[in-house]
């Protein structure tokens, strides 16, 4: 794969993790929720580190390390979840499956991308991001779990 094209992959991945972390961060100020405001900060914050991770990673120094990427589970709690607008009137629970397939889009988007670069390294780096998007998920899903069903 040419430089080129690497770069600008890069560059999609960048400007995907900048918008997810600007979308938290709007999300955060919009929720009257004082817990969704804090789930959404936070996430608002771990997708700004992603950003700043692929911005660090120097595409004419690559080395040529070995990465372990964590295990992690799909609970597939948001695949029978409808997604919602968030609004200031939006439930801690809303934002959370909101959140949840969020997690999922970057989660698909780092695996699509995996097949298209041919770097290792670069696949390397994007392994670890979907996982982390996948962890991510999974940590929203099982406080889900533990939240609203026991609500219910």
């Amino acid at each position: 794969m040419a430089h080129k094209q690497l770069k600008e992959i890069m560059d999609m991945a960048i400007q995907y993790e900048t918008d997810a972390s600007e979308f938290y961060a709007t999300a955060a100020d919009v929720a009257k929720d004082p817990s969704a405001k804090t789930l959404l900060k936070e996430f608002a914050s771990i997708e700004l580190k992603h950003k700043v991770k692929l911005e660090n990673f120097n595409l004419d120094d690559v080395a040529h390390e070995h990465h372990t990427v964590p295990q992690t589970h799909d609970l597939h709690v948001s695949d029978y979840l409808m997604d919602k607008e968030i609004t200031p009137d939006s439930t801690s629970q809303d934002i959370m499956v909101h959140a949840m397939k969020r997690e999922q889009k970057a989660y698909e988007f780092y695996a699509r991308m995996l097949k298209v670069v041919t770097s290792e390294d670069v696949k390397c780096l994007f392994e670890e991001l979907a996982a982390e998007e996948l962890e991510h998920k999974e940590k929203i899903e099982t406080e889900y779990d533990d939240v609203v069903y026991k609500e219910n």
